[in-house]
């Protein structure tokens, strides 16, 4: 009966810690999901949501489609946020979580925890490539993007590096 008890004890803990982690996305968001799945999430998740169609030239990784949610009152990073969840030919992407310029330095602290140290770090952004997140410095906002588009950031990220003289 100990063991059951400290079994529970055990991943009631691991749960909370998981939940208290403010740069937890939740677990409905999987990346290459389509819209349709993710209604559901953006109806639970979102105060309000907007579907955007918009020109699949304008995202280069999109063939057929370019589709933006934008999800009001997206709770993230201990605040209620703009999320824009983008897809390309109907697979969720990546996503942009809107912040405030004075957030920065505590988002970053968090980060560096979480993920340890930056794979790039510019006057634009510092990327975090093995988890596939970043957070923009000139726009503030936090970006979550998926392995299928990983290496189009990881170039992206490499070739503003080197213009910033990383």
């Amino acid at each position: 009966m100990r063991a059951l008890f400290l079994s529970t004890a055990l991943i009631a803990t691991a749960c909370a810690s998981a939940q208290a982690d403010p740069l937890n996305l939740d677990p409905a968001i999987q990346f290459e999901a389509s819209l349709s799945s993710l209604t559901p999430a953006f109806d639970r998740l979102c105060d309000t949501y907007d579907v955007r169609t918009l020109d699949p030239a304008e995202l280069p990784i999109a063939q057929s489609s370019h589709v933006q949610i934008d999800c009001h009152g997206f709770d993230h990073a201990g605040a209620s946020r703009l999320a824009e969840f983008v897809f390309a030919d109907d697979a969720l992407a990546f996503i942009w979580v809107l912040t405030e310029a004075d957030e920065e330095a505590a988002h970053l602290a968090r980060m560096r925890e979480r993920y340890g140290a930056p794979s790039h770090d510019t006057p634009l952004f510092v990327a975090f490539t093995d988890d596939r997140t970043a957070l923009r410095r000139d726009i503030p906002e936090f970006l979550y993007y998926g392995d299928h588009i990983a290496p189009v950031y990881q170039g992206w990220f490499d070739q503003m590096a080197t213009q910033a003289g990383e």
